[in-house]
């Protein structure tokens, strides 16, 4: 391959013989009339490929200049509307939003009832605390609340209320045989059913419980 690949390569290939060649054609097999139309020829496509030089760097220039000016439309349009909207609230009146042709607020959707938690699981630790853990959301201002109930008991008893997906109970009477353990969402004043109880047997080597271990109604 004797020419470069590239088309300023090609350009500069001529560009760098053309003088020996248009010195004595004959010795080289051309024509007088050939080296001279050739001479031509590279000297447009040097004047084409500087014009397209200048094109692409007025290009690039006007390119900043387009996105310079459209950043600051943004920012000032994105402050007026905000005015309007201000504005339509304020003076509570919608038909601000039709005489500007600016879309309303849209209604929030409803976020629905909290759904229950699930894969519960309790682990005593060596200090005789109980971890829970549990699977959910805490999106939309959820919560969670542990529900109780000791062995011997015949109710569940609210005994935290926690803005995560676990909670270390470290209020478990000494002596206490066994416990058992639900876990219900919340948001605001709605609840969640309750998940499935696990129970742990206390006083024993530490262990794991979950569902299908020693389950409680």
């Amino acid at each position: 391959r004797v020419l470069p690949k590239t088309r300023i390569g090609r350009i500069e290939w001529f560009e760098q013989r053309l003088a020996d060649w248009e010195a004595d054609p004959g010795a080289i097999g051309l024509t007088e009339g050939q080296t001279t139309e050739l001479a031509a020829m590279v000297t447009a496509a040097r004047q084409k490929y500087l014009h397209a030089e200048q094109t692409r760097a007025a290009a690039r220039s006007a390119t900043v200049g387009y996105h310079e000016a459209e950043e600051a439309l943004n920012h000032a349009g994105r402050d007026l509307i905000a005015m309007v909207k201000a504005f339509a609230e304020a003076s509570d009146d919608p038909g601000v939003y039709v005489r500007a042709n600016v879309p309303p607020p849209s209604t929030p959707t409803p976020v629905g009832d909290p759904e229950p938690p699930t894969g519960v699981v309790g682990e005593i630790t060596s200090d005789g605390a109980v971890r829970l853990a549990w699977e959910g959301t805490l999106a939309h201002r959820t919560f969670y609340e542990v529900l109780r109930r000791l062995a011997g008991e015949e109710t569940w008893t609210l005994i935290a209320s926690v803005g995560a997906k676990a909670y270390l109970d470290m209020t478990v009477p000494m002596g206490t045989a066994g416990v058992s353990y639900r876990v219900r969402a919340k948001r605001g004043e709605t609840a969640s059913a309750a998940s499935a109880p696990i129970s742990l047997r206390l006083g024993v080597e530490p262990q794991t419980g979950g569902r299908g271990l020693s389950m409680v109604a």
